[in-house]
């Protein structure tokens, strides 16, 4: 279909991010945003949506609820539309699965008419506007927004391998591939990693005859979601994390990967009980090898197996590990979108992300009326919070009030514990800092 639409705004990816932002959008009239997604639904990474997988925020975190709690595409009207308000209260009164969050962003999705199997091929600018190809014609932008994700990340030694016996756990439920009597290597340490080890040693595609997980340098790390690391993901400490210098900002990310790499309490011990059980309690004949603190750093394939290079962060050996299956929990990396070719000699990058303002707004050298955002790519300017769902909403407004050039959306300074004021002397006593959040005695932000 040959089709040539013009609209204010183009939103590229139909992720939490980009419905988020139209959600919020939809009773603003001078802010009409469209969205395009390459897929032909809107799944919320389906390849991991386990049956029992728990959302790791409050179900407040949702598309707009921190933001306007009122709005019709909240997950309580989600809830209440569907007739489960009630038994959702009674049956998931600690936690929202992930499911369930996944049959919400569809929801929305519907609402807000996302065009679903049409891929962005091209973003240019005729000098007026953007102009953007995709699989279904041509469009017109006056302003786009970029919320295409993250990209699943392939080791450098695996990149080279095509293999149906080789998958980033992202497939790793489409896949569905039997593992039972197969060495299986699992290589990753975060909650992906732990996930996928559960599956595997769950007998859900048979029972593997030996399983090698590769924890990475780090270890098995137990997520940190504690009250005070938690405040990373307020509103306050990326306005105080966006005005530090750079080489403070990458400092402080590092120190705070536990925040979002690490693997819950609950999953650690759900895995450590099944490796007890399948060890003592049943004839499972499986052998297993849980290396923390390893890395893969080779991995080649022959006729009927992989031979994997295993070194050993502490001791600085490598090993060589033969399997018959390889999957790489290795997580997600930020990237530049080939679409964007067209423009990219216009607007200056940081590594493997646009350079933005506090609004997420990337610099280039285009009309001021014609600007570009991104959603999900500004971890090294905005934190740690960038790339989860916890600060969707907020995000969302902040660049609707750019758009507009005007506080549409009131963000108003809400409370934080840890201290943000640096300059204040320390000892003095409780007092405003920054916003009126009130200073620990004698504590410092983490």
């Amino acid at each position: 279909m040959n089709r040539s639409d013009c609209t204010k705004v183009l939103a590229i990816g139909g992720g939490p991010a980009n419905l988020s932002l139209a959600a919020l959008a939809d009773p603003i009239g001078d802010v009409q945003v469209s969205v395009v997604e390459s897929r032909k639904s809107v799944a919320w990474h389906p390849g991991l949506l386990w049956c029992g997988s728990r959302l790791q925020a409050s179900a407040a975190k949702d598309l707009v609820s921190q933001v306007d709690p009122r709005s019709r595409f909240s997950f309580m009207n989600f809830l209440h539309e569907h007739g489960r308000l009630y038994r959702h209260l009674i049956a998931s009164s600690d936690y929202v699965s992930r499911q369930e969050f996944d049959q919400y962003f569809a929801w929305a999705a519907q609402l807000l008419r996302v065009c679903l199997d049409e891929a962005v091929l091209s973003v240019d600018h005729d000098g007026r506007r953007f102009v953007v190809r995709t699989t279904r014609g041509a469009r017109m932008a006056e302003s786009i927004v970029l919320g295409v994700g993250q990209a699943p990340y392939v080791p450098e030694c695996a990149r080279d391998i095509n293999s149906p016996r080789l998958w980033h756990a992202s497939q790793h439920l489409d896949r569905g591939l039997p593992v039972d009597g197969k060495d299986v290597l699992l290589v990753g340490g975060g909650q992906s990693a732990g996930e996928v080890a559960l599956d595997l040693l769950s007998g859900r595609t048979g029972r593997p005859r030996r399983f090698t997980w590769v924890t990475g340098g780090s270890g098995l790390v137990p997520l940190d979601d504690s009250p005070f690391s938690n405040e990373w993901f307020n509103p306050r400490f990326v306005e105080y994390f966006r005005e530090l210098p750079a080489q403070h900002r990458a400092g402080l990310l590092d120190r705070q990967r536990t925040a979002t790499t690490g693997i819950t309490g609950e999953l650690l011990a759900q895995i450590y009980r099944r490796l007890y059980e399948l060890d003592y309690l049943t004839r499972s004949g499986l052998s297993h090898e849980v290396l923390a603190g390893a890395r893969l750093t080779g991995l080649s394939e022959t006729p009927d197996h992989f031979r994997a290079a295993l070194l050993d962060t502490v001791t600085g050996t490598t090993r060589e590990s033969m399997c018959d299956l390889v999957v790489l929990a290795t997580g997600y990396r930020s990237r530049l979108p080939e679409f964007m070719a067209p423009l990219r000699d216009r607007m200056p990058v940081a590594g493997d992300a646009y350079e933005t303002g506090s609004d997420y707004r990337v610099h280039w050298d285009g009309p001021d009326a014609n600007r570009i955002y991104v959603q999900n790519a500004a971890q090294h300017s905005h934190g740690v919070a960038d790339s989860t769902l916890g600060l969707a909403g907020w995000r969302s407004a902040v660049i609707i009030n750019s758009l507009l050039d005007h506080e549409h959306y009131r963000l108003k300074a809400d409370d934080i514990t840890v201290s943000l004021d640096r300059s204040a002397p320390i000892g003095t006593g409780p007092g405003p800092d920054l916003h009126g959040s009130r200073r620990v005695e004698g504590g410092v932000a983490p």
